[in-house]
Formats: C-alpha cells, structure tokens, sequence
C-alpha cells in the first residue's frame, strides 16, 4: 500500500515537472570560448541594409550581365606591354586597302596637265650700224606660255660691249617688258646671265628678245634660251 502511494506520487511530480518546463525561458549565450553549434536547414534569405565591411578574400559568383555606372575623373594612365595585334576589317578598296587595289586619277582644275617647253633665239647687231638686234617666235595657238627660266649670253666683237637685255611678252592682251643688266666678262668678251622667272605670254602672241650693244664700232652675237611650260586653254 505505501509502495502504490510513493508510485502515484512520483507520477505527479514529473507531470508537474514536464507541465512547468513548457512555459520556461532558456536563454543560452554564445561566445568565442563557448560556442554553440547550430544547424540550419534549407537556405535562408538574408537582407542587408547598408554597408557591410568585409575584409579578406570574398568569392562571389555572379550570373547575367551586371549593369555598372560609372564616372572617370582626370585622364587615366594606359600601359600596353609588348606589341598590340590590330584587325581592320571592312577595308574599302583602294590605293592602301587589301588587293585588288584601285588607282583614282586626280586632276587639279587650277593646275591642269603640264606641257615642256623650251627655245632658243640667236641675234647680232651689224658693224656700223644699229646698236640692237631684235628675235622672236609665237606661242602656238590655244595655249599659254609660262617662262619660268632665261639664260642669256652675249659675245662682244670690236670693242663693243653689251648694255642690256629685253624681254616683251603680251598677258591678259597686255604687253610688257622685262629688262636684265649684263654680267660680268667671262673669257674676255663673254658674258653669260641666269635668271629664274615667272612671265606668262597668250596664246597666239609673240615672245620678243631685243639685245642692247653700247656702239657701232663692233658687233654683239646675242643669244637667250626659254626654259618652261605650255597649258592649254580650257
């Protein structure tokens, strides 16, 4: 009978037991010395306010194409290493393009096509009689000359000696003349001038070379050679 008792007494005590420990509170502290281990099911969903520092080495991997904004300030210094390799493609066709290439003529309305052009006259004066000696020749027709180089010489006989020199061209229907002085002797009676010019003569006109002696006792052999080009006239 006391053993019953003593039974039934003990089942109170652990229903009272199990009934007060459903309403109490435990609260367990963790800390580096004392950690407590904790074992989460599924993957929970974290959300971060702020920064968060993070120092180390983070792995992160990332999926899509991220959109970044961002502003360069100053100019940034580029160092390239070794020799870049550079692909053109779409290159048009031309002179510098990948064969087969293409030549492109080019003519210039204010410099067009350039025809060489060179004479020479020869004159001399009379013993006893006029001082000078006159030459000359046409431009051929539909073209305009442009002297861009004289050489004249002169070979003074009997005392005679060289004054000068004239050149008459006719541009835009205009005549003008074009006067050189002697050079010095060369060999004696020699003289020999070079002269670079730009004088310009129309088509169909005449280009006259005058030489000047400064007496009649003697005679004077005048030459002059023309050095330049024609152009055509549109």
């Amino acid at each position: 009978m006391l053993r019953t008792y003593l039974f039934a007494l003990l089942v109170v005590l652990l229903s009272s037991a199990l009934a007060f420990a459903q309403f109490r509170t435990v609260t367990v502290q963790n800390a580096n010395g004392n950690p407590v281990p904790t074992t989460i099911q599924n993957t929970p969903t974290v959300n971060v306010n702020g920064t968060v520092p993070v120092s180390g080495t983070v792995s992160a991997t990332i999926t899509g194409t991220p959109s970044v904004n961002a502003t360069i300030t100053n100019t940034p210094s580029v160092s390239v290493t070794g020799t870049p390799t550079v692909s053109v493609s779409n290159l048009p066709t031309g002179t510098a393009g990948p064969g087969p290439t293409t030549g492109v003529l080019v003519k210039s309305l204010d410099n067009p096509a350039q025809q060489v052009f060179q004479r020479q006259l020869l004159c001399n004066t009379a013993a006893a009689g006029a001082t000078t000696c006159t030459v000359n020749f046409t431009v051929p027709a539909g073209k305009v000359l442009v002297i861009e180089y004289v050489q004249m010489i002169s070979v003074e006989n009997s005392a005679s000696g060289t004054t000068f020199y004239e050149l008459i061209t006719t541009a835009g229907g205009l005549g003008i003349s074009y006067y050189f002085a002697p050079t010095a002797l060369i060999n004696g009676n020699n003289r020999i001038g070079e002269h670079l010019t730009r004088m310009y003569a129309d088509p169909g006109s005449t280009v006259t070379f005058i030489g000047y002696e400064n007496n009649t006792s003697g005679t004077v052999n005048f030459g002059v050679t023309f050095s330049g080009y024609l152009v055509n006239v549109p």
